[in-house]
């Protein structure tokens, strides 16, 4: 599968305020009780686009490691506190939402979705549009990672897996790709999943490759490699199991 835009926003802990005035110029749909989390989303996936014209059936997948957690950080509160959950509160705590969001900015008609899985969030998303991109069952797919920060959040890495000791930012990546080679970006060659490290060494001992890229975020590891020198990247993503990901992006 090719692909043909990518996009990435990699911020420190901003105001939603800053993201929603930039979204502004770019969407008109009403946003402004809107959740953080939603609206990285909707900035990031509109900007990937810039104006290209989608087909009617775009598939449209996001992952997110934290989803809203923010949001239900607010919530929580508010219930210790005895104090009314405000409607909109309430309604931002459903990260499911955020795949509607990005769909109805897009008007995009085909199938949306999102996908959280412990450190492999993006991989599990990136794995599902290149199965459907195969079967047919869509014509083109933006494939998105998204999370806020979550410096906010009191000694945070207490709750979350966070065995890269990634820094928490605001981030919102994205590749829009389809089947057709003509101006594309980069060739998705192929996508590996293995349950082991064995397993994963005898994948990697016989794929040929220039640079290799691991720990990292895929997306920000995808947009250097298209942005380099190199011909061939291979990608290693793994989790706490030691099960994950190689995937191989060629030029």
């Amino acid at each position: 599968m090719y692909i043909h835009k990518k996009y990435l926003i990699n911020n420190k802990c901003a105001d939603v305020k800053e993201y929603k005035s930039s979204l502004k110029e770019i969407c008109k749909l009403n946003l402004r009780r809107s959740s953080k989390f939603n609206i990285l989303a909707i900035l990031g996936a509109l900007r990937c686009v810039d104006k290209s014209i989608l087909s009617g059936n775009t598939g449209i997948y996001i992952g997110s490691e934290y989803c809203s957690m923010n949001s239900v950080k607010k919530v929580l509160e508010e219930v210790s506190a005895d104090s009314i959950i405000m409607p909109f509160d309430f309604l931002n705590i459903n990260s499911n939402n955020v795949s509607f969001y990005v769909s109805q900015a897009l008007e995009s008609k085909g199938k949306n979705m999102l996908l959280t899985s412990e450190e492999l969030s993006f991989e599990r998303g990136l794995e599902m549009a290149l199965f459907d991109l195969e079967i047919n069952d869509v014509d083109d797919a933006l494939v998105g990672l998204v999370d806020e920060s979550l410096d906010n959040i009191k000694e945070y890495n207490k709750y979350i897996s966070n065995t890269n000791n990634l820094p928490s930012n605001d981030y919102s990546g994205w590749l829009y790709m389809n089947k057709l080679q003509e101006n594309s970006l980069a060739q998705i060659e192929s996508l590996y999943q293995f349950n082991s490290m064995d397993q994963m060494n005898k994948m990697i001992s016989s794929i040929n490759f220039d640079i290799m890229y691991t720990k990292l975020d895929c997306i920000g590891c995808i947009i250097s490699f298209i942005d380099s020198l190199y011909e061939r990247m291979m990608y290693v993503k793994i989790d706490k199991n030691n099960r994950g990901y190689i995937i191989l992006v060629i030029k």
